[in-house]
């Protein structure tokens, strides 16, 4: 890398931690604040402005910065970024020598690991090795640039070749540590630092359900679980293994208040069935942490491994973990998908009261139920007719309704198009109209199935709400959302060959990596001991005559590609260590010949090559004030420097 080009290099290592922070999902606002300085710091080098006379107004304006951006309440980490990426672009924008390109080194590595302790992802892996590259690249060019000055001759570029070399053994050794090494656990996540939303209007798993809020919804494929099946089981061979699984049950809301279901304080906790052994189903469901740390579980759900899980029966009869969760937990779980609904034999005066509740906003849910079902039906057929005259309507993320005076009364007679959210509100409170308990539930739908990794992935793209209704001691689900339209389904989260592979890259990586135990480093130890202790020599060694001339071969070998350690070194240039790396650059051009002096030699080589005739005899002296004991040193900088110029030379005639 030339000079000009260096202090362009001194921005790579911060742009790179820049990227690495935007690999964590951070918030366009954020993103756009912490590289502003950047981008100012390279329109000042581009132009080539000293600006050096600023330089008290620009510490003053970063401090007045800090203050501000620390009174705006983002929190200590986030405050912390903004201000480390400033002093970067003040840094960069400055005139640097050494020490400050140094300080700049520095930051952006305080910068890459204040991103790394927020995420566990496989692509950060990429931005680790990328950025362990670049800083690997400014070291060398600082530390080749010091030595430089000390070199005469002609300056050469830095081996910036061996540096992949390099950043292969350190990702090799750390593998190895990685493996022999105790387990150790952090327990930091970036979305605790920066928030957990993101967005709003975002698809995904809510604790409640407002159709008042408007706004279209925007997909959002974040993954919110995998469904991995037990050992054995493959579940595009056996379709029937996945039934019990089209509805995962998060939480359920029993309270309506105009146009917003909450949980409810009457609704009891759940109640898992007992444990079966002739329709059980078993797999492991691999939850992603979530700001609400709710368990989506089968409706059918029989029990769970292991049963001392840091869990608690939270609102709306929902599961949820005790303490925020930083890594991916596996939870084995089974069901029995021979269940029909959730036994509750009784439902006391005020429960039943609540759970039949309609107030002035819902009388267009009255209308419609008596539109769509005018005559009195029992409730198997009531739901069935209902259920038909929803699905005939539109399914739209683009929510048309949701700036209407009434959303729910705009979208039964008007619009007739809507999302999950707008079927099983309208749905349950058309059936309390005709008196029979109904109740929200919100989960997820069952994700595509990834035949490359062997999982289903439920990202929080197939968040999905439905009802649940009272019938004859049990709470039975109807899903008057049409068949098949979701997020999944209408095209924003279909996922390719490629998509595929790269999800189930992402699951190993979580899965041997990140959730990398003690008990799976003890595992494949013992796997690795067991195997080393049965093997076996089962190839038979060639004939005694054979086995010689292949070992004479070999020795012959050996002994020929060594042959310049072993034969008598001649007088001349080959004595002397310091013409060792010029020796190695010549030997099949211009070898020293025997009883050669090594000025003969040099002054034979600067006749091959006349351009190279000054720094060869510049050499040529050095070499005789080294044999002399007038200086050290020199000779053996020159030569080095002088072999760089000969790297890749060849004869242009006969």
């Amino acid at each position: 890398m030339a000079l000009k080009w260096s202090r362009w290099g001194d921005h790579l290592p911060v742009w790179v931690a820049w990227g690495a922070t935007a690999s964590t999902g951070q918030e366009p606002g954020d993103l756009l604040l912490m590289a502003l300085p950047l981008l100012a710091a390279l329109l000042v080098e581009g132009l080539r402005r000293d600006i050096s006379g600023l330089h008290r107004w620009l510490e003053v304006g970063a401090l007045l910065f800090f203050l501000g951006d620390l009174a705006r309440g983002q929190g200590v980490l986030a405050v912390a970024l903004h201000t480390l990426f400033l002093l970067a672009g003040l840094r960069l924008a400055l005139p640097r020598e050494i020490t400050q390109r140094r300080q700049l080194l520095l930051i952006s590595f305080l910068l890459f690991l204040a991103t790394a302790i927020g995420t566990t992802d496989l692509l950060f892996l990429l931005w680790a090795l990328l950025w362990a590259g670049v800083a690997t690249m400014a070291l060398l060019q600082q530390s080749w640039e010091a030595s430089a000055t000390l070199r005469r001759g002609a300056s050469t570029p830095p081996p910036y070749a061996r540096v992949p070399l390099w950043i292969a053994a350190a990702l090799v050794f750390g593998i190895g540590f990685f493996v022999i090494m105790p387990r150790l656990s952090l327990g930091l996540r970036g979305g605790v630092a920066f928030g957990a939303l993101r967005g709003m209007g975002q698809a995904g798993l809510g604790e409640q359900l407002d159709l008042s809020t408007g706004g279209p919804i925007e997909p959002n494929p974040e993954v919110a679980l995998r469904i991995e099946p037990s050992p054995g089981t493959h579940s595009a061979a056996n379709p029937q293994w996945a039934a019990g699984l089209e509805l995962l049950r998060g939480i359920t809301l029993e309270s309506v208040r105009g146009l917003r279901w909450e949980p409810s304080d009457f609704t009891p906790p759940i109640r898992p069935y007992p444990a079966q052994t002739k329709w059980v189903r078993q797999a492991d469901f691999l939850y992603t942490p979530s700001p609400h740390g709710i368990l989506v579980l089968p409706t059918g759900v029989a029990r769970w491994d292991p049963p001392e899980l840091q869990v608690f029966r939270g609102p709306g009869s929902s599961l949820r973990w005790r303490f925020p969760r930083a890594r991916t937990v596996p939870v084995t779980v089974f069901w029995s998908p021979q269940v029909a609904g959730t036994p509750e034999p009784q439902l006391y005066r005020q429960r039943l009261a609540n759970l039949t509740r309609l107030e002035p906003e819902h009388e267009a849910a009255r209308r419609a139920s008596f539109r769509f079902a005018p005559g009195i039906l029992p409730t198997p057929q009531l739901v069935l007719a209902l259920e038909t005259g929803l699905r005939g309507f539109a399914y739209t993320l683009d929510n048309p309704s949701g700036k209407a005076p009434n959303p729910l009364q705009d979208f039964l007679e008007r619009s007739q198009a809507g999302h999950c959210e707008y079927f099983a509100s309208a749905m349950a409170l058309m059936l309390r109209a005709r008196g029979i308990p109904a109740r929200v539930v919100n989960g997820y739908r069952l994700g595509p199935w990834i035949p490359e990794g062997g999982y289903f992935r439920v990202s929080q793209n197939e968040a999905h709400s439905w009802v649940e209704y009272w019938s004859e001691g049990r709470w039975f689900t109807s899903d008057p959302t049409p068949t098949g339209s979701s997020l999944a389904s209408t095209g924003v989260s279909n996922m390719g060959v490629l998509g595929r592979w790269l999800d189930t890259l992402r699951f190993r990586w979580d899965r041997y990596v990140v959730r990398f135990s003690d008990q799976d480093q003890l595992g494949g130890l013992s796997w690795l001991q067991t195997h080393l202790q049965g093997w076996e020599w089962k190839w038979k060694a060639p004939p005694r005559q054979l086995s010689f001339l292949l070992a004479t071969l070999a020795l012959a070998w050996a002994l020929w590609r060594t042959r310049h350690l072993w034969r008598p070194v001649p007088e001349g240039p080959g004595r002397i260590r310091a013409l060792a790396p010029l020796l190695a650059r010549t030997r099949r051009t211009a070898p020293p010949l025997g009883g050669e002096t090594a000025r003969a030699w040099l002054l034979r080589l600067a006749s091959l090559r006349p351009e190279r005739h000054e720094a060869l005899n510049r050499l040529a002296q050095a070499i005789d004030r080294e044999a002399y004991g007038q200086e050290r040193g020199e000779a053996s900088s020159l030569a080095r420097a002088e072999a760089s110029a000969w790297r890749g030379w060849r004869p242009t005639s006969p």
